[in-house]
């Protein structure tokens, strides 16, 4: 698998070559995609495949759009399109997807975070690989492992991000476990028993929620309402949002303020309002019906309220939202 990896990763000419060239690399790096224990020298070589992966759908994002696929029969004119007749190339993610690889990649995400925040499993599984490679006569530090854990998380969680924005990704996902792997990462932030950068979960989960609740009615929407109710998916986001926003990269809160607009505009949870402003769960054990209210209404003046300042244009995406906010103050 290594040879394999370190192949595709010296391929420069696709950068420059066409997007079927590019698929063929990409599907042969999907294919190395596989679950490893972590740290395993099986693993780390499944990090040089995912880092070319990602490499290639940066490519990809550079590449102008084909405008001809609006000329495909019975394409529906009035959207941007499916994954498979879209105009963006996005050959690495639908491999992905056709390989049946997107909940592998959720479950090695969550378990890959659940490891990481065992402290004592995480230092000890770390010795054990340095004794491993030495004894194999490999030269691996702790830095570098290190380095292979954060290139990891950066690398599939981009993967996933861009995954997820499609309908026909989350069609096919556990989405259970993907509502309890965003509950996970924003558990452990609210709790400041985690924190993270731009790249990692802690951050880029936001955009899995984003996607979730802008899709949740082209899915099982009482399964995904259900499950976020559950676990305060929505008031852990917004906790997180409002404590951390400061350090987000710029195109998070947009994403996270139009997905919470899908959300209010989504036809079960306006008929079921109250019913998801009544915290369930340890984590948000701290506020009252009336608290998380409160809280989520932090949102318009703090969030919304800049955004649309700089971006007026944008009003009708998240109206949905600011209607909410009237909705629940009347309540109040």
């Amino acid at each position: 698998m290594a040879s394999a990896a370190a192949k595709y990763a010296h391929e420069g000419d696709v950068e420059n070559d066409n997007p079927q060239k590019v698929a063929e690399a990409g599907r042969k790096c999907v294919r190395n995609l596989h679950q490893y224990p972590i740290l395993s020298v099986e693993w780390i070589s499944l990090v040089d495949s995912l880092k070319q992966l990602t490499r290639l759908v940066r490519i990809e994002s550079r590449m102008p759009a084909n405008a001809k696929v609006s000329e495909f029969k019975g394409r529906d004119g009035e959207s941007e399109g499916t994954l498979w007749d879209q105009e963006q190339h996005e050959n690495a993610i639908r491999i992905l997807v056709e390989e049946a690889k997107v909940n592998l990649c959720l479950r090695m995400m969550n378990d890959y975070k659940k490891w990481a925040y065992d402290a004592g499993l995480k230092d000890q599984t770390m010795q054990h690989a340095l004794q491993v490679f030495s004894a194999e006569g490999k030269q691996m530090s702790m830095p570098q492992l290190e380095n292979k854990c954060t290139e990891f998380e950066e690398f599939l969680g981009l993967l996933l991000t861009k995954a997820f924005t499609h309908v026909e990704t989350l069609q096919l996902m556990d989405i259970p476990l993907l509502i309890e792997h965003c509950a996970l990462v924003l558990g452990k932030v609210q709790s400041k028993l985690a924190r993270g950068g731009t790249k990692t979960q802690e951050t880029v989960v936001l955009y899995y929620f984003a996607s979730l609740m802008t899709h949740s009615e082209s899915l099982n929407n009482g399964e995904v309402l259900a499950k976020m109710r559950e676990l305060d998916l929505m008031h852990l986001a917004v906790e997180v949002a409002l404590t951390n926003q400061d350090s987000f990269p710029p195109e998070v809160v947009p994403e996270f303020l139009k997905g919470l607009a899908a959300l209010a505009n989504n036809e079960d949870f306006q008929t079921n309002v109250e019913s998801f402003f009544t915290p369930y769960t340890q984590p948000m054990a701290h506020l009252t019906a009336d608290g998380t209210k409160k809280q989520f209404l932090m949102l318009d003046e703090q969030m919304c309220v800049p955004f649309l300042r700089d971006n007026p244009d944008q009003k009708k995406h998240v109206r949905p939202l600011l209607d909410l906010f009237n909705k629940i103050k009347r309540t109040m």
